[in-house]
């Protein structure tokens, strides 16, 4: 199968899922998007991902959350909660060749949420640029929660940078801004809501994260928090754990100037263990 080639994956009503084939798969590949983004972005972008997986043997799934892509609701708008769910059935669906989980901004947090809700049949989890938050204060769920569930679908009241701030490559920028099914808006208060419970989820259980990790990060990332990578990295139990911080790199790592050393940096990293 050539490598834009895809197959629909019907994992919910609703749900726009995709299969990537490699020509001999020996492993496969749970890809999860971010905030505003959806799966198809990873054939020609982040330095063209899924090509290179299927070239070195992987197959890829991936689904577009909620409200995002082609998938079905609100543009930009998602509870994680159900998000985390989605990906516990996706992983129920794959295949049984070995599995790798990578998650990518808000993709990262619905797959750290994935991994500390059920650890088997993971052969590795890569956590990028991840949304993860530190652990909340108390003001910080009464203002969410209320928010979340009285105006679920409005913007949060804080700043969101621009699309400047995805990749310091202007080209990427222009791409994101003249991309119909790219959501510009702000992150909605539900989203906000929920980025705060599986978060706090993920903390609550990190001495039993055990899976072999890697954790990528920009430390100029303005649209996630690198120290919660850090602390991430620091926290999980898990013996075979990696954390790879790139100088002056934006959010979008396979999209930036460091797009060569970080995709070299994954694909050696999956190869290793599978």
């Amino acid at each position: 199968m050539s490598d834009h080639a895809f197959e629909t994956w019907n994992l919910e009503s609703g749900i726009a899922g995709f299969i990537w084939r490699a020509e001999s798969a020996k492993a496969q590949v749970l890809l999860q998007h971010g905030l505003g983004e959806y799966s198809k972005r990873y054939v020609n972008q982040y330095n063209a991902l899924i090509p290179k997986l299927n070239d070195l043997g992987f197959d890829v799934y991936a689904f577009d959350l909620p409200g995002h892509g082609e998938s079905d609701g609100a543009r930009g708008l998602i509870d994680l909660q159900q998000g985390v769910d989605l990906h516990l059935k996706a992983r129920a669906q794959m295949g049984n060749l070995p599995t790798v989980l990578y998650g990518h901004s808000l993709g990262g947090l619905v797959t750290a949420g994935s991994v500390v809700r059920n650890f088997a049949n993971i052969a590795g989890a890569v956590i990028g640029s991840s949304a993860m938050h530190q652990p909340s204060q108390a003001w910080e769920r009464v203002l969410s929660s209320t928010l979340g569930k009285l105006l679920p679908n409005a913007p949060i009241p804080l700043p969101r940078p621009g699309l400047e701030a995805l990749s310091r490559d202007q080209e990427v920028v222009d791409v994101a801004a003249s991309d119909p099914m790219f959501f510009q808006g702000k992150a909605k208060n539900l989203v906000a809501k929920t980025v705060l419970e599986i978060s706090d989820e993920v903390w609550s259980k990190v001495d039993s994260w055990k899976v072999p990790t890697l954790i990528m990060h920009g430390d100029k990332d303005t649209s996630t928090d690198h120290t919660a990578s850090i602390a991430l990295y620091e926290s999980i139990g898990s013996v075979d754990k990696e954390l790879k911080l790139y100088p002056g790199a934006y959010h979008e790592l396979l999209n930036d100037l460091v797009k060569e050393d970080a995709t070299a940096d994954l694909t050696d990293w999956l190869l290793a263990r599978v």
